[in-house]
């Protein structure tokens, strides 16, 4: 009896420890969810197999300056606008050091280089009026500094995210009383939270970049691109000239497939046009890029570390 209450005296103090409490959560998420019925790599799964990647590696991995069949990549009018909107490039605050009080740094690994370049130039360029943001963090603070340093606060921004912490952590109370936070996933967002959106208005995209049952990437391509306003200017991050992820991204573990989709969705569509594409430009007009805006070719050694960004604009 003595040591059954000393059993049980041990067995509720243990279940206390935080350490234990998630341990337990952990076990009965598991246990909650069906068991996966191909093992990644087998040609039913969609996490692919790592020894079929490099026996591919090339034919992966190349670049091939062969145009993508039913996608107009819109090179002209690419090129036409980049060297429109480089004029903005060397005021870009971060050249040399942060500016005081700079809700963002380019020391960071998540919003950089070429990528945060783009937003920038499209901010100071088109001047929108409102911003909605899948997602939030660094670009964020970028999107909030370039509105106050060139824009006089004019543009209005919303925050959609479930986890806004990031965010959160840079905003001032001005900030907070100007532009609205949605914690929330985009999925329970109302439709016609986008359909405010006009003409040079953006919808920034940084999704959970899986395609899959009830996903933000689902969700984005098939209920709210098709219903923007005409002139709403769409930015998607981590997609990668020509469609395809970074080798050190697969082989670290990134399965990701918002890119095959998106190249799906874009395949002889003629209601969204490729405004802007920085791995495709860094590919066929490095040697432009490094003698008006170096900072686009800047390579980081990290192994999750790439910039890629792709605009687009509702005809």
């Amino acid at each position: 009896m003595y040591q059954t209450e000393i059993k049980n005296y041990i067995k509720k103090k243990l279940e206390g420890l935080p350490y234990i409490k998630r341990l337990k959560d952990r076990i009965s998420e598991l246990e909650g969810n069906p068991k996966h019925a191909y093992a990644a790599g087998h040609f039913y799964s969609p996490i692919p197999s790592i020894d079929d990647i490099l026996q591919n590696d090339e034919r992966i991995f190349k670049p091939d300056k062969a145009p993508l069949e039913g996608i107009d990549l819109n090179e002209k009018k690419q090129l036409t606008l980049l060297h429109k909107i480089s004029a903005f490039y060397k005021e870009f605050p971060y050249l040399s050091d942060t500016p005081n009080n700079a809700r963002y740094s380019l020391d960071n690994t998540y919003y950089y280089d070429s990528d945060a370049v783009f937003l920038y130039l499209i901010m100071r360029h088109f001047k929108p009026s409102k911003i909605i943001e899948i997602g939030s963090g660094f670009s964020s603070a970028l999107m909030l500094d370039t509105n106050e340093y060139f824009l006089k606060n004019k543009t209005h921004c919303t925050f959609i995210d479930p986890h806004p912490d990031r965010l959160l952590s840079v905003l001032n109370g001005k900030d907070r009383d100007h532009h609205l936070v949605i914690p929330k996933c985009v999925q329970n967002v109302k439709i016609e939270v986008f359909q405010q959106l006009q003409e040079e208005d953006i919808l920034f995209i940084d999704s959970s970049h899986v395609s899959k049952i009830n996903s933000d990437v689902n969700f984005l391509l098939f209920e709210i691109l098709p219903k923007l306003n005409k002139g709403v200017l769409i930015h998607i991050h981590d997609v990668f000239y020509p469609f395809v992820y970074p080798k050190k991204w697969l082989l670290g573990g990134r399965a990701w497939n918002e890119v095959f989709i998106l190249r799906a969705f874009l395949q002889y569509n003629d209601a969204f046009e490729i405004i802007l594409f920085n791995t495709f430009l860094e590919t066929h007009h490095a040697d432009w890029l490094n003698s008006h805006m170096p900072l686009c070719l800047k390579k980081r050694p990290a192994q999750f570390s790439a910039s890629g960004s792709i605009w687009l604009r509702k005809i």
